[in-house]
């Protein structure tokens, strides 16, 4: 009887260590879940501001004034009268560059303002210096989108 509660014993410590050692193992502290990011990419204007949402606001309109300034600049003319909406997705890697990954439009804004999609590309070449996001003190790429609206 009594070694077959040992045996018995030896088995529930067997299956239930087995368990625990998952449960510990699966925890890997060196493990990152990169679909969320702890520091939001910062211009130098940003660095200053004390909390996150207060630097993430500020990414978000200097992203917003950079590429508008760039399109104010630029003279764009179309031979038909465009209201329209496109939607700007762009990364800022993990070395801090920005790059346009796609331009989500219209085949009318296409046709009539082929430019358009160069002078985005271009503005985002053009950032200023970007220190980039952070997860766990590492740098990160991250993905942005922008809404612009194209009103005649």
């Amino acid at each position: 009887m009594l070694k077959t509660s040992i045996y018995l014993f030896l088995l529930m410590f067997l299956l239930y260590s087995c368990e625990y050692v998952e449960r510990l193992t699966s925890k890997d502290p060196y493990k990152i879940d990169f679909t969320s990011i702890d520091e939001y990419p910062l211009f130098p204007s940003c660095d200053s501001l004390a909390t996150i949402s207060y630097r993430q606001q500020c990414f978000e309109e200097t992203v917003a004034k950079l590429i508008q300034g760039d399109l104010e600049v630029h003279e764009f003319s179309s031979p038909v009268h465009v209201t329209d909406a496109i939607i700007v997705h762009f990364e800022i890697d993990k070395d801090g560059n920005a790059n346009l990954i796609e331009l989500e439009t219209s085949n009318l804004v296409r046709k009539t303002l082929p430019e358009l999609e160069d002078v985005i590309r271009e503005s985002l070449v053009n950032f200023p210096t970007i220190k980039p996001a952070k997860k766990r003190d590492f740098n990160v790429g991250s993905r942005y989108m922008i809404p612009i609206y194209i009103v005649d």
